[in-house]
């Protein structure tokens, strides 16, 4: 998974956003089931970009 393939489905969504909102917004968006499982894995906490989104993604692997 790459940072370019997060921000490809994520790059709209309104921030910030909770691990919930941005799983739900990835799945409306067609997002693979890789990058859903890798959402879902992040901490609850509110995400103010989609940088760190995949900085925290990067992180957890």
């Amino acid at each position: 998974m790459t940072t370019s393939r997060v921000h490809e489905y994520l790059r709209d969504a309104p921030y910030p956003a909770t691990r919930q909102s941005l799983v739900a917004y990835a799945r409306e968006a067609g997002a693979p089931g890789d990058i859903l499982r890798a959402l879902a894995r992040l901490p609850e906490r509110r995400y103010t970009s989609p940088d760190v989104v995949t900085e925290t993604i990067g992180m957890l692997m």
